[in-house]
């Protein structure tokens, strides 16, 4: 990555959030705080639980969208086998295993979940968390400074606009937390821009105030959308 390309793109975003109506991304720094508050795998509903921890209230853009509704399809998987699907989140959250291996085993989980409740209602195609972006919502919102949401459009776009010598293919997931960690890394030395994104979630009742690698994945997601 070429450092001034950043830079310069730093200082677009910096103005764009804080200049420009078009900005309407705090919403994720509110979910991932109502994420926090709710999450708990003893929970005695697991389901309910679920439900909260990814509010529909405030967006459902990470989770719901015309072609994409993992959190639906998680739904139904706890309503089938409860046991099973709390076993999975245990697992992707074991940080003394390789990341890699822990989603690739989560998706697996999925794969045979899915492949089960197909035989009660064939309608059920597909359960949307083979593309990474949902479990980087789990992960990201589980130790918000240690990952970020994946959106691989976006992401390589913004490599290529930043001259990334190496950018990592769709199935580097790995690869990419290790990227968006020092994506992260070079963007959070702007003290200017940590002061300005911190009066934007001053309201503590409302936004998730810790550190958090989301401002990394706010960065790049607005500078491909909107060519900082």
């Amino acid at each position: 990555m070429v450092l001034d390309i950043i830079n310069s793109s730093k200082e677009n975003y910096k103005k764009f959030i804080v200049e420009d109506a078009r900005y309407d991304e705090l919403y994720k720094w509110e979910l991932l705080k109502i994420f926090q508050d709710n999450w708990n795998l003893n929970a005695p509903d697991f389901a309910d639980m679920y439900h909260k921890s990814l509010d529909d209230s405030i967006s459902t853009l990470l989770w719901l969208t015309p072609n994409f509704r993992p959190k639906d399809i998680m739904l139904e998987f706890i309503k089938h086998d409860e046991k099973t699907v709390r076993l999975m989140f245990r697992a992707l959250y074991e940080e003394d295993r390789d990341i890699a291996v822990r989603i690739d085993a989560f998706i697996y989980e999925c794969d045979k979940l899915l492949i089960d409740i197909q035989k009660k209602d064939p309608s059920i195609t597909e359960h949307y968390h083979d593309g990474f972006r949902m479990i980087s919502v789990y992960l990201s919102f589980r130790y918000p400074k240690k990952y970020g949401i994946y959106k691989y459009s976006e992401f390589k776009k913004f490599m290529d606009s930043v001259r990334a010598k190496s950018i990592p293919s769709t199935k580097e997931i790995a690869r990419f937390f290790k990227v968006i960690n020092t994506l992260y890394i070079i963007i959070s030395k702007d003290k200017e821009l940590l002061k300005i994104h911190k009066e934007l979630i001053k309201d503590k009742e409302k936004y998730y105030q810790g550190d958090t690698i989301l401002l990394a994945q706010d960065f790049y997601w607005c500078c491909a959308r909107l060519d900082l």
